[in-house]
């Protein structure tokens, strides 16, 4: 009896260490939130899917996919498709219940234009005229390569399920190939 007390004891007490050390190293998150594109005129509704995965106390890299749409009407709005990969680092470790990380990284944006020819407003001669044009809608599709900044704050609400938040600018140099914006995300450690 009083073995298996002990053993008991040495299995129970074995399981708590082993319960305190972060062994996740994967972690999914999906988010939402309100993006600028272009030099900010065009306001978007954002998603994102990230997978996250932890190299050591300091660094972690990710990839994502993210959508993107101007919620103007149907004959005019900017939709965008990206996927990035990232490094963050962790300046106060990211093992804790609190993890705010800085990152960057390397993202590609597929956008599409789409808007009414026949709307199309000129000035002629001192003032606005309307000109139709049989060409009905004009889509312009590009794809921009660039880089992303990310400031990010994300808090474990549980042992596996954790909130964040996001502030990120990604884009290239080229004009109107940038999104910017703010996020908010749920996770959960895999």
């Amino acid at each position: 009896m009083k073995k298996t007390v002990i053993l008991f004891i040495v299995f129970v007490f074995g399981l708590s260490l082993m319960a305190q050390v972060n062994t996740h190293k994967f972690d999914f998150k999906i988010g939402t939130g309100i993006g600028l594109m272009g030099s900010g005129d065009l306001t978007a509704l954002c998603f994102e899917n990230e997978l996250n995965y932890k190299l050591n106390s300091y660094i972690t890299t990710s990839v994502s996919v993210g959508i993107g749409r101007t919620p103007k009407d149907i004959y005019r709005h900017n939709d965008y498709l990206l996927g990035s990969l990232n490094l963050f680092i962790s300046p106060f470790k990211n093992t804790r219940r609190n993890n705010f990380r800085i990152g960057g990284g390397y993202t590609l944006i597929n956008e599409t234009s789409v808007y009414d020819q026949h709307m199309y407003d000129h000035m002629l001669n001192g003032t606005f005229t309307e000109e139709r044009y049989n060409s009905g809608l004009e889509y312009m599709t590009r794809i921009v390569s660039g880089f992303s900044m990310i400031l990010e704050n994300e808090y474990m609400i549980s042992s596996r399920f954790l909130i964040g938040g996001k502030l990120f600018v990604t884009g290239g140099k080229s004009e109107g190939g940038v999104v910017s914006g703010g996020m908010i995300k749920l996770g959960i450690l895999l």
